[in-house]
């Protein structure tokens, strides 16, 4: 692709174009001035014998426009310089990023002050995120190769085994099967749900959803996981209607519930529906010890673990957040005393 003309020789030509014309118009302005007033007799006409002084001042006028000439072009050089300088580093760190090299940044030069240090300032932004991006990736990747890894040997273990008649192809066995289909059904809908969410393209289906109703509902189902493992549930609902998606918010709670009863000591979880202003919070909280200080912000990232990090897939509280973005809502955690709460808050004014 052709680069055109440079900036500096753009800049350069203008400025003299610019001082040529300024001059040209002065002088002939002052020539046409002074022939009107002559003529009109306001003033005298020249006399003959000042007329070699009139080709002095016209050599001294042209000599003013060479010299002007030379400043409006070393002014638009420096001009010039300091623009495409920043521009320059800019297009060279670009070229980089562009072959692969995502670590390339843009060094603060001296010359670039205003816009061109805003844009350096936007650019290394820009190419911060995008590295940080591209490491996610890979990391995503590897994570979840890692999560499908482990169903997908125990389902071709027994099913290899039940081919060779090592084990029986009963109904034990077509149970723990299942229940590896479900963990995988599980991590592929999840991860479903944080791309469209991602992207904005997680559809919901608004209706007027009754939160405590929809709560109440849930819980014989999370009693039967909860109870056995040690843990008690209790629910303080406040009653009323939002417009949210009633399927999405009980993925959410059901990933908070999951979440508590996979990190937290046998305890009592309480589910709270509370009226914020302006909308509603969904609540969970535990006995902790929920989440370290300084990993609030984290621990909503895709395939991060906090300190017990064999349990779960990381994805939990990434669908939570999704679904709560999503509803054009929040969700965040906080510590009161030995109690950890996980709190969604929507919002009246959902889409």
């Amino acid at each position: 692709m052709s680069k055109g003309i440079s900036l500096t020789r753009q800049l350069s030509v203008a400025m003299a174009a610019l001082s040529v014309l300024m001059i040209a118009v002065s002088t002939a302005a002052f020539y046409v001035a002074y022939a009107l007033l002559e003529r009109w007799r306001i003033v005298a006409p020249i006399p003959s014998e000042t007329e070699d002084t009139v080709e002095v001042d016209i050599a001294i006028t042209l000599g003013i426009a060479i010299v002007g000439l030379a400043i409006a072009i070393a002014l638009a050089v420096w001009l010039a310089r300091r623009i495409v300088g920043p521009m320059g580093a800019v297009g060279e760190a670009a070229r980089q990023i562009a072959q692969g090299d995502l670590a390339a940044r843009v060094e603060p030069l001296p010359e670039a002050q205003g816009e061109t240090a805003t844009l350096i300032a936007d650019f290394n932004a820009m190419a911060d995120r995008l590295e940080r991006m591209a490491k996610d990736v890979s990391t995503w990747n590897a994570q979840i190769a890692h999560e499908l890894r482990t169903p997908l040997t125990i389902l071709q273990g027994r099913l290899q085994g039940a081919k060779d008649g090592v084990f029986p192809l009963d109904a034990m066995l077509i149970d723990g099967l299942l229940i590896q289909v479900a963990g995988l059904t599980r991590l592929v809908e999840d991860l479903r749900s944080v791309s469209l969410a991602d992207s904005g393209r997680l559809e919901l289906v608004l209706t007027e959803v009754d939160l405590a109703a929809e709560i109440e509902g849930l819980a014989p189902t999370l009693r039967s996981m909860l109870e056995p493992a040690g843990f008690a549930l209790a629910l303080d609902l406040a009653r009323g209607t939002i417009r949210a998606d009633a399927a999405r918010i009980r993925q959410a709670v059901l990933a908070l519930v999951d979440n508590a009863y996979r990190h937290a000591d046998p305890c009592e979880i309480v589910i709270r529906v509370s009226y914020l202003p302006g909308g509603m919070s969904i609540a969970v909280d535990d006995d902790g010890p929920g989440l370290a200080p300084g990993f609030e912000e984290d621990a909503f990232r895709l395939f991060v673990r906090g300190g017990t990090s064999g349990s779960g897939t990381g994805l939990g509280l990434s669908v939570v957040r999704g679904i709560a973005r999503a509803h054009g809502g929040q969700i965040a955690f906080r510590r009161d005393g030995m109690r950890s709460t996980f709190e969604i808050r929507l919002s009246e004014e959902l889409i």
